[in-house]
């Protein structure tokens, strides 16, 4: 059932090719069961594209976050920044004084980046959701290339987690390394 939720175009698509050749072969043998059973599976294709766009997974919350996180981080789009992490956000390392652990504190780091060090492009390297009890858990790896310095790599823990309206933020900011220098 995961496989149809997170992949709805997937799924669809096989059961759909399925319910091709049962029909096809049913009609070029005159096997009416075989048609049948190519007619039912049409459905549950229909159904299971129905089904997987209709409903998301804690995975696929946490991955639409982040990476929208992400993206208006580099973007330098504060208000989206801001929409994205929880108003009690914690931040686990501070990076020696330049993040405050608030929302407000976020949006001031991310403002910082873009006034010392500017992005012009960010490539994820590996991107990993956890889910848990009640959060997703992120592991990101990425590069990020910064005006007059070069590609910079840095990996990330983010927790996401839904509020009581089920709108899914960013609860918890771990900066693990940058530039190949831990934070612990």
């Amino acid at each position: 059932m995961r496989f149809v939720i997170e992949h709805p175009w997937a799924s669809g698509c096989i059961l759909g090719s399925i319910s091709f050749a049962l029909i096809w072969t049913g009609l070029r043998d005159g096997k009416l069961r075989r048609i049948k059973f190519g007619l039912v599976t049409v459905v549950l294709a229909v159904a299971a594209m129905i089904i997987g766009n209709l409903f998301s997974t804690p995975r696929e919350n946490a991955t639409r976050v982040v990476r929208g996180f992400i993206y208006a981080v580099i973007q330098n789009n504060i208000s989206e920044v801001s929409n994205l992490v929880s108003p009690d956000v914690i931040v686990v390392d501070n990076l020696h004084g330049k993040l405050d652990g608030t929302r407000a504190g976020v949006v001031k780091g991310v403002k910082y980046l873009h006034k010392e060090f500017p992005p012009t492009s960010n490539t994820i390297m590996r991107f990993e959701v956890f889910e848990r009890e009640h959060d997703a858990l992120v592991e990101v790896s990425m590069m990020t290339r910064i005006t007059g310095i070069g590609s910079i790599p840095h990996r990330w823990r983010l927790i996401v987690t839904p509020n009581s309206q089920e709108v899914w933020r960013i609860t918890t900011i771990d900066v693990v390394e940058v530039a190949f220098r831990s934070y612990r």
